[in-house]
């Protein structure tokens, strides 16, 4: 069986759920935890040492948004599982990042809308690939996607109108990075402390960070990216109406953490974007509508992946002026998108 035919078949049995989910953060965990399995992280060096400092980044993780502990707390209860059982899932034991291709943009429309398009890519053989409607008691509602990893939000928005997207970066970091937030909930914290893409970018520079990760935040006004690595986080502002984040750092003071990588493809990815959001001129909201999920489907760079290391396991596009939002929960080259009611 060839690599398409293989993430096909991957794709077909894949667990793809929309979830609902209210109440307080206990409850959502804990009706998590009923739903679904938990998903295993890989040991890579002792128990003892890797529960120490999962515990610690827990602690890091409470103090910036304490729910998120009860959350973790109540999927544990759901299942009879103890405090331990669940820790690996704020530290994910510092493995090495496996080579991933989402691509993010985000551009400003003549008439001052903003357009989002966002494709997530990783392995094809990850089953859990859930789109979830969150309503927090006492924090902002949000709609997101979720991939097995507790507390987890890969992209989304919130009811106040941000959005957010995380870019694995391949970057080596040292296992005696200080206890900090994971990658999958930072984009969790944001959507549920903050308003504004000028508050998210600021609440990621605040945070201790154990993995080299791009985000992508903007609201209906503005537009960031924060490229982040254990120890320094720098936030990249766009030189015109266009933002494309992909899986490599753009700020010069923070290209050499890449070491000798190679970044070609990424960098291909970029300047194809941005040749094609300047050539092909659309004005208005709706032809951007349609334009940005032709793009998302695109193979020629590619945008839209079929490898066994990097599979398109879903995409959005996101109309952040008008509040519109549609994910497609597959690979979109073969199945279609689908507009959700806002969150909140």
């Amino acid at each position: 069986m060839d690599e398409r035919n293989a993430d096909l078949e991957q794709e077909r049995t894949a667990d793809y759920r929309v979830v609902e989910l209210e109440g307080d953060h206990y409850q959502i965990g804990y009706r998590m935890g009923a739903a679904t399995t938990l998903r295993e992280v890989e040991s890579w060096r002792d128990r003892e040492r890797e529960l120490a400092f999962a515990q610690a980044c827990a602690e890091v993780v409470g103090r910036l948004h304490p729910p998120l502990l009860d959350e973790y707390r109540g999927y544990a209860a759901a299942q009879g599982r103890s405090w331990e059982d669940v820790l690996a899932h704020f530290s994910l034991n510092l493995p090495e990042g496996t080579l991933s291709g989402c691509t993010t943009f985000v551009w400003r429309l003549p008439n001052g809308q903003l357009i989002a398009g966002r494709n997530y890519d990783f392995l094809y053989g990850q089953r859990q690939r859930y789109l979830r409607r969150l309503s927090p008691a006492g924090y902002p509602a949000s709609l997101g996607t979720h991939a097995g990893l507790l507390g987890s939000c890969y992209d989304g928005v919130n009811s106040h109108g941000l959005f957010i997207a995380l870019h694995l970066i391949r970057a080596h970091v040292s296992e005696q990075v200080p206890p900090g937030v994971p990658y999958h909930l930072v984009p969790r914290i944001v959507l549920e402390k903050c308003g504004t893409a000028r508050e998210a970018a600021a609440q990621i520079v605040e945070m201790p960070h154990l993995f080299p990760f791009n985000y992508l935040v903007a609201d209906a006004g503005e537009m960031f990216a924060v490229e982040a690595y254990p120890g320094r986080v720098r936030v990249r502002r766009p030189s015109g109406d266009v933002l494309i984040v992909t899986n490599y750092y753009q700020l010069p003071e923070m290209r050499p953490l890449h070491g000798r990588r190679s970044l070609t493809a990424q960098i291909e990815r970029v300047r194809w974007l941005e040749r094609r959001i300047a050539e092909d001129g659309m004005t208005g909201p709706d032809e951007a509508w349609g334009w940005a999920q032709a793009v998302l489907r695109n193979h020629s760079v590619p945008i839209c992946h079929h490898r066994r290391t990097q599979a398109t396991l879903w995409a959005l596009v996101a109309d952040l002026t008008a509040r519109r939002i549609a994910y497609c929960l597959g690979a979109p080259c073969r199945n279609a998108f689908k507009e959700y009611r806002g969150p909140g």
